[in-house]
């Protein structure tokens, strides 16, 4: 085998390793519907996504609000949330383009990623109450 190649395999076998242990230290769990409501009402998950920085308040009712910081400015705006099985589903007014949006949740303590499509989207903190006064 020529030098490079075991050189490249070694890479691979260790990054894989990486991968595999960093997976096992952060234990995310998937979350189930039940555990999304009980986690999101009353509450704020602060995070960012590939766009900026937010803090989502969520209100008993379903609705929630967001400010939102992100390459076109602050936002604050109001939307809907729901859960469809094991899915948080949400719709803001403007952001998105005022469509609906589901991912699923995977927590490890007060961290929480949201995965759509087997990526993971945003990552966020669970916060107790309403800390960004929305």
């Amino acid at each position: 085998m020529k030098p490079f190649l075991i050189a490249g395999l070694a890479s691979l076998v260790l990054s894989s390793a990486a991968v595999t242990e960093s997976a096992a230290q952060n234990r995310y769990t998937n979350m189930s519907g039940q555990e999304i409501k009980s986690a999101l009402v009353g509450n704020s998950l602060r995070g960012v996504d590939s766009s900026g920085k937010y803090t989502i308040h969520y209100k008993s009712d379903n609705r929630m609000r967001i400010v939102y910081q992100g390459k076109r400015g602050k936002r604050v705006e109001n939307g809907v949330w729901r859960v469809l099985g094991n899915r948080y589903c949400r719709r803001w007014e403007r952001l998105g383009k005022g469509k609906t949006r589901c991912v699923t949740f995977h927590r490890h303590g007060n961290k929480i990623v949201w995965v759509r499509r087997g990526e993971v989207t945003d990552h966020t903190v669970l916060l107790r109450g309403n800390p960004a006064g929305l």
